[in-house]
């Protein structure tokens, strides 16, 4: 091979690996509030607004679990960075330490998804995602994994 051949070929090369890269980028904008909500109503849920303050929207929505419905709060971080859904599980016991280990030890099974106690004692159970090219595909996903960890972990937080 002559050295015009091996420069033409080097140049070939070079120009197929950058093919890829011509294709669609992939979506990475943040979604907003307004959004979120029409979001949920296209997958098909009943959405109720339980803050409207504007910047400080949430919604929730109750999904069916294992015996019970699952009612999750959906809301934008204040930096729109991050959506969260929420499930509260009620009054945390505080008193005892045996079951708040077994908690702590199960969000270990369970990530992303994560057990916490708010500064009102309520037990919770959430989900962050990072809000960049957020489809309805990922934000389902995200709902199913939280409504299952919150029907599989019942006789532990119950």
């Amino acid at each position: 091979m002559n050295k015009h051949s091996a420069a033409t070929l080097l140049i070939a090369l070079f120009f197929t690996s950058l093919m890829p890269m011509t294709g669609m980028a992939q979506n990475c904008e943040v979604i907003t509030r307004a959004q979120l909500k029409e979001k949920l109503e296209q997958m098909g849920f009943e959405v109720k607004v339980i803050n409207d303050k504007p910047g400080e929207e949430k919604y929730t929505v109750n999904h069916p679990g294992s015996g019970f419905n699952v009612p999750v709060g959906y809301e934008l971080s204040p930096s729109t960075n991050f959506i969260w859904l929420t499930v509260n599980l009620g009054i945390a016991d505080t008193t005892n330490a045996v079951k708040n280990l077994r908690l702590m030890k199960e969000n270990a099974n369970i990530q992303p998804s994560f057990f916490y106690i708010t500064a009102k004692s309520n037990l919770m159970m959430a989900v962050g995602l990072e809000n960049r090219g957020v489809t309805t595909a990922i934000l389902r996903r995200h709902i199913d994994k939280l409504v299952g960890d919150v029907s599989k972990t019942a006789p532990i937080w119950q």
